[in-house]
């Protein structure tokens, strides 16, 4: 098996791909070739280029669908034979003409073969006059195909026809000719390494008697030997006379015909340089012509300028009778001629006022099919028509006078804009594809040269709206310019005035700031003398029971009952007594010391310390406090700051009763829970509400409804200020059944901040 890869190296040139496409055109018309080439995925431009080659997959796969298409198993070897054709050799024909006889030729093969593919290696053996060995040997076993040995052997034979020159045509071969016989011995395809041919042809009369020459000398050196031997003087004598003459007559004869085969030859490469400058010439002019319309592109303005361009150097330069150019309207519709020469005003006349429809499927004119299809159309003879063209278009030409004619189409971006047709009136040689090549390249360069005059056209028209556009924006700018310009001065006027202003705010704030302090420390204040009340409420039984004890010690002194049992009684209660004051004091030490940084704490000890410092003033004051405890929620914050604002809750409610429940029972509620991922203290009390009107004002700072001289008004603003700014929670208001409820809302600690909203 060959390599995978080499199946998608390039190794035939488009040489060989040529001569199938040129026998397709000449055979096999109706065969589409854009099918066919799209099948093997080739594109038409490819083949064309002689510096292209072609994978093996390619070529298997364009042989596979060209046997489909056209019902041939052996096409292959008549692209062989298509090969050595004069329209496929032109030029190179005569050149190897030149060499006299086929073995010559054989002798290129070693070397010729390398430019055309790169898939085997080609050895060639010349066995005799009329007799040639070649042995193909490919670069990877199983890499070609059976059908690339047909095509060698049909080259093989073209090769030895080439010099009958009575063959015009090798794919259409006369009945009598006698092929070249090409054994094939040895064959890849049948398990042997290497494709072995032997290619036999009949010998040329110049070959036999070149053969007759020979053998004549040597029976005539054999005669006149044995007449020295065996004969006389005088039979001697006569004997080479006889042999010189006949040697003389026969060498003279087989100098002419070799001299007849040699000018012959030379003939031929005469003919074949005649060609070779011929078509150079040709190329040269046309590479002057293209080179002449290119170097236009840069300096034309307008779509007229490159067509007067091109029609006057196609007239200069082509070796063609007339020519012209059509493109289409806007519509699409029609063709109408922009430009021609070598037409006279008449014709002119009658072109101009025929409609050339091209938006029509059915019109089967040749301009509007080379429009419609994009491709082009060489019609060398007029006699007879062409299928799908319509007889109008021949009429049309005829009616002008021309003898063959070209139409291309000219194409932008895909899109047809136009038809290049020229023609000759009288005969000349016939036009070939490399007429169609040069008209088609004309045409491409007239769509360049259009396309490039129309971007020019949109470059400057760009141009001339971009430096409107400039104008119009630098005057908006010079307005703008003047308009930023008063508007600073208004800026900086404004900017003097909020500095003014934001100096009287930033006094206004220290002012808030200090009375925000002033409220803090009367707060504070405020808090303290209530605690050192309940303070006092709380010593009073300690020390009412303290001066019992002490009334009590010389009673039982002198009734004789004063034991040490008793004293250590008497003292244990004491220090029991002592201690719970110092408890107290300690609570009251640790609720006034500043807290100094955030920690997280049980609200439900908070609340009990707190409650222990205000139960008894509240006894004694015969408020009833209930405690509602649900759970033990855990905050992060200020525990003393938290304590000041129950406190500041529970003051509120005490006042409340104390005002609005005269001779009623009397009685605050404290219930802990925990809500959502959030710690909720709840105090209410049954002192009759709050009334809605004043509900919203309640946490105003100085907002009192107790008289100036029971109430400061900053407790529920203090309390509000400290859960939303530093427990970043919220506090509110409302009514319910016998009263008002607080209630304290707290993410517990690792939760969120909860949003603070007012009452």
């Amino acid at each position: 098996m060959e390599r995978p890869s080499l199946r998608n190296t390039p190794l035939y040139n488009s040489r060989i791909m040529n001569s199938y496409l040129q026998v397709i055109k000449r055979k096999y018309s109706y065969v589409d070739l854009k099918e066919l080439l799209s099948y093997a995925g080739i594109k038409e431009y490819e083949v064309a280029d002689q510096s292209h080659w072609f994978t093996q997959n390619q070529v298997d796969r364009f042989h596979e669908k060209l046997v489909q298409l056209t019902g041939n198993p052996h096409i292959a070897r008549e692209a062989g034979r298509f090969a050595a054709s004069p329209v496929a050799l032109g030029a190179m024909r005569h050149y190897i003409l030149g060499l006299i006889d086929a073995a010559s030729t054989f002798k290129m093969i070693n070397s010729a073969s390398a430019n055309i593919t790169r898939s085997s290696r080609y050895e060639s053996r010349k066995i005799s006059s009329n007799k040639v060995e070649v042995v193909v040997t490919p670069v990877a076993p199983g890499l070609e195909r059976p059908f690339q040995c047909e095509n060698r052997i049909g080259f093989f034979e073209a090769i030895v026809l080439i010099f009958n020159r009575k063959i015009p045509d090798v794919l259409r071969l006369p009945q009598d000719i006698h092929l070249p016989q090409v054994q094939h011995p040895e064959c890849m395809f049948r398990g042997d390494p290497v494709c072995r041919y032997v290619v036999t042809w009949e010998k040329t009369f110049f070959g036999y008697l070149r053969k007759f020459r020979d053998y004549a000398f040597i029976v005539l050196l054999l005669a006149n030997l044995i007449t020295v031997l065996f004969g006389t003087w005088v039979l001697l004598r006569e004997v080479l006379l006889a042999s010189f003459c006949l040697a003389l007559i026969i060498a003279i004869f087989t100098e002419r015909s070799e001299k007849k085969a040699l000018r012959a030859s030379v003939n031929s490469t005469r003919e074949s340089i005649d060609e070779l400058l011929t078509q150079i010439d040709l190329n040269y002019n046309n590479a002057l012509l293209l080179n002449e319309i290119g170097r236009g592109l840069g300096s034309y303005s307008s779509t007229r300028e490159v067509l007067s361009g091109v029609i006057e150097a196609m007239a200069r330069r082509l070796d063609y009778d007339r020519g012209m150019i059509l493109l289409s309207d806007r519509g699409r519709e029609r063709l109408q001629v922009q430009g021609s020469f070598g037409y006279s005003a008449a014709q002119l006349h009658r072109i101009s006022r025929l409609p050339f429809r091209v938006d029509r499927p059915r019109a089967l004119t040749i301009l509007a099919r080379t429009f419609r299809e994009q491709r082009p159309f060489l019609v060398n003879s007029l006699e007879n028509g062409d299928e799908g063209i319509s007889r109008r278009s021949f009429a049309l030409q005829r009616g002008l006078g021309a003898s063959s004619f070209i139409c291309a189409p000219i194409i932008i971006e895909e899109e047809s804009v136009g038809v290049l047709a020229v023609d000759n009136v009288k005969r000349k040689k016939p036009l070939m594809e490399s007429d169609i090549s040069l008209i088609m390249g004309i045409a491409s360069v007239i769509g360049i040269s259009i396309r490039n005059t129309e971007l020019m056209a949109d470059l400057k028209k760009g141009k001339e709206e971009l430096e409107m556009r400039v104008a119009q924006r630098t005057e908006e700018l010079l307005r703008s310019q003047k308009e930023l310009s008063l508007q600073n001065q208004e800026l900086q006027e404004a900017y003097r005035a909020v500095a003014v202003e934001t100096e009287g705010r930033i006094e206004a704030l220290e002012r808030l700031r200090e009375q925000e302090r002033m409220l803090i420390l009367q707060s504070r204040q405020a808090a303290l003398g209530e605690m050192l009340s309940n303070i006092a409420h709380q010593w009073r039984q300690p020390l009412n029971v303290l001066g019992l004890m002490v009334q009590e010690l010389p009673v039982m002194y002198d009734i004789g009952t004063f034991t040490s049992e008793y004293l250590d009684e008497t003292v244990a209660k004491a220090m029991e007594v002592i201690t719970y004051m110092s408890r107290t004091i300690d609570d009251f030490r640790n609720l006034v010391r500043p807290d100094k940084e955030k920690i997280p704490f049980h609200v439900r000890e908070v609340l009990e310390r707190t409650l222990s410092l205000v139960r008894e003033s509240f006894a004694a004051l015969e408020i009833e406090l209930q405690v509602d405890l649900r759970g033990d929620p855990v905050i992060t914050g200020y525990q003393n700051e938290f304590s000041q604002v129950l406190f500041n809750l529970l003051f509120n409610a005490r006042d409340a009763l104390l005002e609005r429940n005269a001779g009623r029972e009397k009685r605050v509620t404290v219930a802990v829970e925990t809500e959502e991922s959030s710690a909720v203290v709840r105090v209410s009390d049954n002192a009759g509400g709050i009334p809605e009107e004043i509900l919203e004002k309640i946490f105003d700072p100085y907002f009192t409804t107790k008289g100036p001289d029971k109430g400061t008004g900053i407790g529920l603003y203090m309390a509000k200020n400290i859960i939303e700014k530093n427990l970043k929670g919220k506090v509110t208001a409302r009514n319910v059944g016998e009263g008002a409820e607080f209630t304290i809302q707290v993410k517990v600690a690792g939760s969120a901040t909860i949003d603070a909203e007012g009452p």
